[in-house]
């Protein structure tokens, strides 16, 4: 495609754990000086009350053959009432379903995933089909426009956090290929840096502090934290401010699954501790209806909590759970609870659990304070961290005023770090990856995440190599050993090209195959190491095979989102070609 700044329409997707959405800007609505004309649309009604929102659930609700019925709001409103009339078990519905990539091992291409009702299908596909919902809705909103514009007009700008790996973000690549979107118009956005990007443009009065904003005022040099806080992860990355509004990564994305949900989580985990998993687990599955309606009720009590002026919060408890604790317990949930360890922090008047404050607070404590203690490690244990003045919190888990409170009060107050919050910062990453998509140049360095190597089989080094790993030759070989080509830590700038030359085994070989390995916390010595776990297979075609030994030099580009190879042959200087496959 052309220059950045030359395409037609860029396009932001920002698929979030809880919420998603898009945002777009035209070529003619770019201006390099003030670059943030973007516009949100507002296509999506928000439930029963059609309030508008720039985003909408990550929901995607499936007919029985796994074809798409509806996404976002209209899915939560649509399976509501199947489960209402008892037809939902028919249906596939997903929800909060990206932290799967964050969890464990992550997700493979060949995963599969469950739904609400626990019938499974591939992950990939889930994840395409909810892009490809946020795709159609963009188009639909173009044709209706009367635009004019066509697919390959559009560069798509599809955000991640940064502390996923790169087998993640390649798991995002190919759903994003399923839903037909072309390598060639698809570039791979860091949430947190985008959000970064998007504040460096912003004037003193779209922040919450006002005109004593620090962020829009800092000079070149200002090193910074960007506090990404969505509804599955906190994701923590340090800038540091360059002249003309550049950005430069000083130490490396951390964070880990400390979101909105994980509040969800605690609430949830309070349940089961009176009433027990096995009612929960039939309540979950056999009144969906009810479990989803719990769930709405308590993020309506996590949005006003650090606004409250009483000492109860009210929750509507659905009469099925009280239906299911008398079957398994032969007592209602509020004599379960007056029986447990929260009997002085709840409350229960007809229908309504009421709940102090303060026992609020403590669910949500459980999820600030990791936050909380994650942050402080970074400023007191590394150089980059000492340096930090300011603290830009993005994301929208940052909105909610407890968070801001327990962030604020524990750094700018005691830490004299400065807490800053743009305003609407639960769009700041969408905006800022359309920022991206137009000038991706402004971010100038980056901190690599892992030591990355390959396996090789060298020379059998007696004494030095283990003899479990000698493989019987002449000469005999050492086999599992890990070949690292860059190191954790490491700051690169854009396109830093690692080279490094490979060579034929065996006579008339007319592909290469090379296992690529990430590890953490040291470099290891063999793949089968705890710290190293394989990240896939590059295939590299050799061109005009021969009997001779041939020398392939292989080129890793590091320095940009995701990682990028390229491959020749060292006497002919023909291109080989290269396919990377991810580990399935």
């Amino acid at each position: 495609m052309t220059s950045k700044k030359d395409i037609l329409l860029v396009v932001a997707i920002d698929f979030g754990t809880t919420y998603s959405g898009f945002a777009i800007q035209f070529r003619h609505e770019f201006d390099p000086k003030d670059p943030t004309k973007i516009r949100a649309p507002q296509p999506w009604n928000g439930g029963k009350q059609n309030l508008m929102s720039y985003k909408t659930p990550t929901c995607l609700l499936l007919t029985e053959k796994q074809e798409i019925d509806s996404f976002g709001f209209e899915a939560e409103e649509r399976y509501a009432d199947l489960c209402m009339n008892k037809e939902h078990h028919k249906y596939y519905y997903y929800r909060q379903f990206k932290m799967k990539l964050q969890e464990g091992q992550g997700l493979k291409k060949g995963s599969l995933i469950e739904d609400a009702t626990q019938k499974t299908m591939p992950a990939l596909k889930v994840f395409a089909l909810s892009i490809q919902c946020l795709k159609d809705c963009l188009m639909k909103m173009m044709d209706k426009e009367g635009t004019g514009v066509n697919s390959e007009d559009i560069m798509w700008v599809l955000t991640v956090p940064a502390i996923w790996d790169d087998a993640a973000k390649g798991f995002m690549k190919e759903a994003a290929k399923m839903a037909d979107i072309e390598d060639n118009q698809l570039v791979i956005a860091l949430e947190p840096e985008v959000a970064s990007l998007y504040c460096q443009y912003l004037p003193v009065e779209k922040f919450s502090e006002g005109g004593k904003a620090g962020f829009a005022n800092a000079k070149p040099g200002t090193t910074y934290m960007v506090v990404d806080l969505g509804g599955g992860t906190a994701d923590i990355t340090v800038h540091e401010r360059q002249p003309g509004n550049k950005i430069k990564e000083v130490y490396k994305a951390t964070g880990g699954p400390w979101g909105g949900t994980a509040v969800d989580h605690a609430f949830t985990q309070l349940i089961i501790s009176i009433a027990g998993g096995p009612v929960w687990g039939r309540f979950q599955q056999e009144q969906t209806y009810d479990h989803l309606e719990l769930l709405k009720e308590f993020e309506c009590v996590k949005r006003t909590l650090g606004t409250k002026t009483g000492d109860w919060y009210t929750i509507k408890l659905p009469a099925t759970l009280n239906e299911i604790c008398e079957e398994v317990h032969g007592q209602k949930f509020a004599a379960l609870a007056k029986e447990s360890l929260m009997a002085d922090q709840l409350n229960f008047i007809s229908d309504k659990m009421r709940m102090k404050v303060g026992l609020v607070e403590k669910l949500f404590r459980k999820v600030t304070d990791s936050i909380i203690q994650h942050i402080k490690k970074i400023l007191l244990s590394t150089d980059a961290g000492r340096k930090i003045s300011l603290i830009l919190m993005v994301g929208g888990f940052s909105e909610s005023p407890f968070v801001q409170q327990q962030m604020k009060s524990t750094f700018t107050d005691k830490s004299k770090v400065k807490v800053i919050i743009p305003q609407q910062a639960g769009i700041a990453v969408l905006n800022g990856a359309v920022l991206f998509g137009r000038m991706p140049e402004v971010i100038t360095t980056r901190v690599v995440r892992y030591t990355y190597g390959v396996k090789v089989t060298p020379e059998f080094k007696p004494g030095v190599h283990p003899e479990e790993k000698k493989i019987p030759g002449n000469p005999p070989r050492c086999m599992h050993v890990f070949s690292p080509f860059m190191k954790e830590g490491a700051s690169v700038e854009v396109g830093h090209q690692v080279i490094e030359v490979y060579n034929t085994v065996v006579p008339n070989q007319k592909e290469m195959s090379l296992q690529v390995f990430t590890a953490s916390g040291g470099i290891p010595d063999f793949v089968t190491d705890k710290n190293c776990q394989m990240l896939g297979t590059l295939c590299v075609t050799i061109p005009d095979p021969s009997p001779n030994e041939r020398d392939l030099i292989v080129v890793f580009r590091f320095g940009s989102t995701t990682l990028a190879t390229f491959a020749m042959e060292k006497e002919s200087e023909k291109v080989c070609s290269t396919v990377f496959n991810l580990q399935e």
